[in-house]
């Protein structure tokens, strides 16, 4: 585990989360009304309210992994596994927009305050609900994949939410230098470039193709997180 590695995708998550949350409250930004909430996502057969139930279930099974390591045991991401993890979405995403924002809030500051008191979490092990074991350490850019990257999912163009365009900055230079090693390391040796039309991308659409968030032109999608 590197520390200051940790420490800063802690910081640049908390700066994503921030911005999620202001631009959804009416009393901080534009606001999030319950008309947006009913709209279809950019996910197949996903609405905007689904999309925000899944970062504030996200958050809680993140700090349900974080809080199981520190006390030394291991269990798994959601209540019920995937099939609970359906249900919850599927029955927060009818919420009007107050309790979607609200829900949404006390889940980050609750993730946010268990990393913040965690000691030994940081050298174990979480289970996901794919089955995969990862280090805890791994959480925070997982955790800020998915709030930025859903944040685009949201397709609300009118709070600045819509596709890899509306990613931060900050995220795509630390994530697309991950996911770009990750896809060399498919190739011979490791030696495997990207596509040159992939190449020719401003880096958030770069990583768009990378996460499956953005499609190009005679090239197949990349397959990075199937």
């Amino acid at each position: 585990m590197d520390a200051a590695v940790l420490n800063r995708h802690v910081e640049g998550l908390a700066a994503s989360h921030q911005r999620l949350l202001s631009t959804l409250d009416p009393v901080e930004g534009p606001g999030l009304t319950d008309e947006m909430v009913r709209r279809p996502s950019r996910l197949p057969d996903w609405t905007v309210g689904h999309v925000l139930t899944h970062l504030a279930r996200n958050a809680d099974s993140l700090t349900r992994l974080t809080m199981s390591a520190e006390n030394g045991e291991s269990v798994d991401q959601y209540p019920g596994g995937a099939t609970g993890r359906n249900a919850d979405i599927e029955a927060g995403a009818v919420r009007n927009a107050r309790d979607q924002v609200a829900d949404l809030r006390r889940s980050v500051y609750e993730l946010e305050g268990a990393w913040a008191i965690a000691r030994e979490a940081w050298f174990g092990r979480g289970r996901l609900w794919s089955g995969h074991e990862v280090p805890i350490s791994e959480l925070p850019l997982r955790r800020w994949r998915e709030v930025e990257v859903h944040a685009g999912d949201l397709g609300l163009r009118e709070l600045g939410f819509d596709g890899p365009e509306s990613w931060s900055t900050d995220y795509v230079r630390h994530d697309l230098a991950l996911m770009s090693m990750q896809w060399k390391a498919r190739g011979s040796m490791g030696l495997t470039d990207l596509p040159e039309q992939v190449l020719r991308l401003d880096p958030a659409r770069r990583l768009g193709w990378l996460l499956g968030r953005a499609e190009v032109d005679g090239v197949p999608p990349a397959g990075l997180m199937g």
